[in-house]
């Protein structure tokens, strides 16, 4: 454990300049899909809709977002759109959906109308529309944050037709969209069976009121709807009111956090199944500084010199080196106190404190400052303290309420939350074991620039949970993780030759690496590796022939890329 704690101090500012150099991989991946239809054929024409749409793809793709973008789409065009988000929402962090435009209800389901509709009767809604519940399933999933904002409550301009002769009942406005799943967001820019205003500006009430505070860093998603809420009622003189429904677990930044509450980086949580968990008990600094840290003097730059100081790309050598440097926990705790009493509301300086607690052993001050920065929304902190949670140190124990830190910490950008989360669908704490998933947050972890996941996707690989078994692939995982030092992985690799999982055994390769362990890590676990069934070199092919490629990750300079 001591050997984590060292190598979190020193490799902070590796994960620094990686970080720094790739801010999107920080975000995580954001996927919007943007749709607005004001030229109806068959209905009246709508001043706004492709307006707002094309001003809101214009801003979301200011904050760091993929978008995909229909206006005055036909129903095969919406389709098509449809059909492309859904292929590539599944690598996404965030998902966001919205349609501006006409939209029905009818029977309790809710439809979205393209230009060229004409409808007539119920069996043309049903094949001449778009079902929001279609959009819906597809954009649920564990480990994503789902957002649908409709501006599509106008009057419904079919009522009249569909009154006769059908049994269904279409009334005014869209009705009550339910947030399945956990992860979901839904917006109206009106009540449930209400109407929305079009507005005689070039938005929409809602839609300028959206636009005025999506791009603000730092305002989590529901405090920026209530904003909205706000405005609207304000313009509308109190006779449209936005209306949502969320079942998020965690904050949400569409925008990023400000500089205060900038994601952070920490070291990850837990275990894959070969052998017993491994706890990071430490973590590292804030991704990128905010520029209070960047700009602080006295104590401030004094804690933050002692409690997170680590070169840059640092080899074995340079982390037995920096282990010895930070000892001095008692002017650490006397920097990093005087610089929280200065500047009390600071979460990156009340994490700093929490951290050299942290160090010191003394868990109930660690805990008490890292939920200070963590209620600030700092992402670092949520991770710290989730550790904490799991470790029951300082704090009772409690596998739900870590799950929702590290949950939290992930959709902040911490890299290390990422994993963490990861370590919880793999062990099934507090949620349904899903190797897939675990995976899936491994993987995502490693891109933002958290080496520690190397070592559990090689475990995943290794044991054949949510991929293919693959044993090259695990090897490659654990020597890149080994080259950082890590003793954990370079025994790993040497338990692999000597079974000879990576062609012939070899002794004398396995004696080498068991050397280099106890050399730069000697404090490091042995993995509990179960004796495999049978060696498998290569994915296996799928029936017709098709190559299975496997997303893996080398490091490179100061980047993650992809081979």
């Amino acid at each position: 454990m001591r050997r984590l704690i060292a190598r979190s101090l020193v490799s902070a500012l590796l994960l620094l300049g990686i970080l720094q150099l790739s801010s999107p991989a920080l975000a995580g991946i954001k996927l919007a899909l943007v749709l607005g239809n004001s030229n109806y054929q068959a209905a009246p024409a709508l001043g706004n809709p492709a307006n707002d749409a094309a001003d809101l793809a214009q801003a979301l793709r200011g904050i760091g977002f993929e978008v995909i973008e229909q206006r005055d789409a036909t129903r095969e065009q919406m389709a098509s759109a449809v059909r492309a988000f859904a292929e590539r929402i599944r690598g996404a962090d965030v998902a966001l959906f919205f349609y501006a435009g006409h939209g029905l209800q009818l029977n309790g389901e809710n439809y979205l109308i393209p230009v060229d509709a004409k409808i007539e009767s119920e069996a043309d809604v049903r094949f001449d529309t778009i079902n929001l519940s279609d959009i819906q399933q597809e954009m649920e999933g564990p480990g994503r944050a789902n957002v649908v904002i409709l501006d599509a409550c106008r009057d419904n301009p079919f009522a009249d037709k569909l009154s006769h002769g059908g049994r269904g009942i279409a009334t005014r406005g869209l009705g009550r969209l339910e947030a399945a799943g956990v992860g979901s967001l839904i917006v109206f820019s009106t009540q449930p069976d209400n109407v929305a205003l079009d507005g005689g500006g070039r938005n929409s009430p809602f839609t300028a009121a959206l636009l005025r505070h999506v791009g603000t860093p730092g305002l989590e998603i529901r405090q920026m709807i209530s904003k909205v809420r706000g405005d609207v009622l304000q313009a509308t003189g109190q006779k449209q009111v936005p209306w949502d429904n969320s079942s998020l677990v965690g904050d949400v930044y569409l925008a990023g956090q400000s500089a205060a509450g900038t994601p952070a980086v920490a070291g990850p949580v837990a275990p894959a199944d070969a052998g017993p968990v491994r706890v990071a008990q430490t973590q590292q600094p804030a991704a990128t500084s905010p520029p209070a840290a960047a700009a602080a003097s006295g104590p401030a730059a004094e804690c933050e010199r002692l409690a997170a100081p680590a070169p840059p790309f640092a080899s074995p050598a340079q982390l037995n080196a920096a282990r010895s440097q930070n000892v001095d926990m008692p002017h650490a705790l006397s920097a990093c106190e005087a610089a929280v009493s200065a500047d009390p509301k600071n979460p990156r300086l009340q994490f700093l404190l929490g951290r050299v607690n942290d160090l010191s052993k003394t868990y109930l001050e660690a805990a008490r400052h890292y939920t200070i920065a963590a209620d600030a929304g700092y992402a670092d902190a949520q991770d710290a303290l989730g550790v904490l949670v799991v470790l029951g140190r300082g704090v009772v124990k409690n596998y739900t309420r870590a799950f929702d830190l590290f949950h939290k910490a992930a959709l902040g950008g911490s890299p290390s939350g990422m994993g963490n989360l990861g370590s919880m669908y793999s062990s099934g704490f507090s949620v349904k074991e899903d190797d897939a998933m675990a995976l899936a947050w491994y993987e995502k972890s490693i891109e933002a620039g958290n080496s520690f996941g190397l070592a559990q996707a090689g475990v995943m690989y290794f044991n054949g949970k949510g991929t293919p078994r693959d044993y090259d692939a695990a090897a490659q995982y654990f020597q890149q993780e080994a080259d950082l030092g890590d003793g954990y992985s370079l025994k790993f690799l040497a338990i692999m030759y000597e079974r000879g999982l990576l062609g012939k055994p070899d002794p004398a390769k396995a004696a080498e690496l068991r050397l280099q362990a106890a050399q730069v890590d000697p404090e490091s676990q042995d993995p509990n590796v179960p004796l495999p069934r049978k060696v498998v070199r290569q994915t296996p092919r799928p029936a017709g022939g098709q190559v299975v490629r496997i997303r893996r990750y080398h490091f490179v300079g100061c980047s993650w890329l992809w081979c």
